[in-house]
């Protein structure tokens, strides 16, 4: 029991000082002192807590006075949580809210910080999460004739204010560069909501459709699967419009940018897609294989929707794929190493599970051993693996070879490769040894047992299919590894990475350096270098300078510079 009571308070307290530690490292990189950065960690983490409490509150008041003026019987527990929420929360929220405007107006450096631009994004995002959320919960409710959900209308009044007013904050007092990761944040968002409300919704529509023209009985209100659906792909397409369309899709094409429109955009397109095919292939193979009870119209009923869902995530994956096309020729990024060896490992994955259940029930036949019906659905499980995952992975393992044979030096040096590589390396040659001990103690205890037969073919079948299918995996890529090894070209010439920018303004150049795949890290100038000639003038300057953080540089001849920051 105290255990259980400790343990939300450790996770918070973790958590605190993991955000301590990430945004103290980042703002003494900016010249701030740990001071300064364990002020405004806490400062902004109060701030949120209070937020969000008197949100709870205010939402809870609201709906018990509409249920009392209704007649109805309210918990006082709750009003009493509500109010002391209220009471507490808001006039501590309001007290922080104007301390941090009075920073913001008195110090360049406040709207600059990793804590400012950190509460403005979890506030945006969760703001957007919750809103999102009881607008679907609304609009789905009262288009389906199930009335006015009061709570759902109340909560997202509220959580919609508060994401328009800090949005509003954010464009007036934040660094843009800063709110890049909020913008893709809700773009993800926004993506996600559409797309699985398209999906769905779509998918009914379809099912609806076949049902209509095979006469299949329908279980359950087809309004509701149909409406509720299309209001999230409204909303989100709204939300993802106002993130991406407007504001991310124009920004400079970082990494994250990159990952973004590779991952949440592409992998996502191309795993719908690939599900959607096996889904339906996987319903023909078993009509065909398994003899299933029902009629035809029946047993295909999912078909339509597995057809939906590839033409949404079809749709998904093009227009991301046209997205990273626009911007011209571009350099093999890790993103695009990361995404290709994704596919190429889960292809990879499905094909070897398809191959070990074939073999196993090949050798189930050679031991003479009943297939049932149920059997023959796992073949069919088996061979749309096998069908599904061997295009996926030879699609895309084979681009990266042909990146490797275009840029050995690059492919082969690259961490993701080498991750991939010994991963199925050492996964699928652990399977094998494993599978080979489970083979070979099953064949020594029938030897000793004098019961060698067809029994001892039956129980060896998985443990042999394993070993054959692992092994084969593992050699396969233990030979890559041996072949990369032997041809290894000498490590790429290091290039830039990390760019330490001095300036008064340079968002220009941060954004140039940015797109050319560069770290930067950008000390804000408070004035222009002056130029010293010795030491003693360098402490005298120091001695007499008013900010806390300077820099000082020495010169090819002999002298210095030094520049004030803010």
């Amino acid at each position: 029991m105290a255990i259980g009571g400790l343990l939300p308070i450790l996770i918070v307290v973790g958590i605190i000082v993991l955000v301590v530690r990430l945004l103290g490292s980042r703002e003494r990189s900016s010249g701030e002192s740990s001071g300064v950065s364990v002020r405004r960690v806490f400062q902004y983490l109060a701030m949120l807590a209070t937020l969000v409490i008197s949100c709870i509150g205010v939402a809870g008041l609201i709906d018990a006075a509409a249920a009392s003026a209704r007649q109805i019987t309210v918990d006082t527990g709750e009003i009493a949580r509500s109010i002391s929420f209220v009471v507490v929360g808001l006039p501590a929220f309001t007290a922080l809210a104007a301390y941090t405007r009075r920073g913001l107006r008195d110090d360049p450096g406040e709207a600059r910080s990793a804590g400012w631009a950190s509460y403005l994004t979890l506030t945006l995002f969760v703001s957007l999460v919750v809103s999102i959320s009881f607008l679907i919960a609304l609009f789905g409710r009262l288009l389906t004739g199930d009335g006015l959900d009061r709570v759902a209308l109340v909560n997202a009044v509220i959580w919609g204010g508060v994401w328009a007013a800090h949005w509003w904050v954010a464009q007036r007092y934040a660094d843009a560069g800063n709110m890049r990761l909020e913008h893709l944040l809700g773009s993800l968002v926004g993506l996600s909501v559409m797309v699985a409300g398209a999906a769905i919704a779509t998918a009914n529509i379809f099912v609806e459709f076949y049902d209509a023209v095979f006469d299949v009985p329908v279980v359950g209100s087809a309004r509701e699967a149909i409406v509720t659906p299309l209001v999230a792909f409204i909303v989100g397409g709204l939300a993802w419009s106002w993130y991406w369309l407007r504001t991310a899709r124009r920004e400079a094409r970082s990494l994250l940018w990159t990952a973004y429109v590779l991952l949440a955009g592409v992998l996502s397109g191309v795993l719908m897609v690939v599900g959607g095919l096996g889904t339906g292939l996987f319903r023909v193979l078993q009509w065909f294989l398994a003899d299933p009870s029902g009629t035809a119209a029946a047993h295909f009923e999912v078909v339509p929707a597995a057809i939906a869902v590839v033409l949404v995530g079809g749709a998904d994956w093009t227009y991301h794929r046209l997205v990273l096309s626009a911007g011209g020729e571009r350099g093999r990024t890790e993103v695009d190493r990361v995404y290709g060896y994704l596919l190429a490992g889960a292809g990879l994955l499905v094909t070897g599970g398809g191959i070990a259940t074939l073999l196993t029930y090949a050798v189930w036949t050679l031991a003479g051993t009943e297939i049932t019906g149920s059997d023959n659905d796992v073949i069919a499980v088996a061979l749309t693996l096998l069908v599904v995952g061997g295009p996926l992975w030879a699609i895309y393992w084979s681009r990266i070879q042909r990146a490797r044979a275009s840029d050995a030096a690059e492919e082969v040096h690259s961490t993701t490769r080498r991750v991939y590589l010994f991963a199925i390396l050492g996964v699928s040659g652990l399977v094998a040894l494993v599978s080979l001990i489970v083979l070979v103690y099953a064949v020594v205890e029938d030897a000793l047992d004098g019961t060698i037969g067809s029994a001892t073919l039956d129980a060896a079948a998985v443990p042999l299919a394993l070993v054959v299918t692992a092994g084969a995996l593992a050699w396969y890529h233990f030979v890559v590894v041996r072949h990369d090894r032997a041809e290894m070209p000498a490590a790429p010439k290091p290039h830039v990475r990390d760019v330490i920018l001095i300036t008064a303004d340079g968002q220009d150049l941060t954004q140039a350096l940015t797109e050319a795949d560069m770290r930067v890290r950008t000390f804000h100038a408070a004035s222009n270098p002056v130029d010293l000639a010795s030491i003693d003038e360098v402490l005298a300057a120091l001695g007499s300078e008013t900010h806390q953080t300077v820099v000082v540089v020495t010169t090819e001849e002999g002298g210095f510079e030094v520049v004030p920051l803010d």
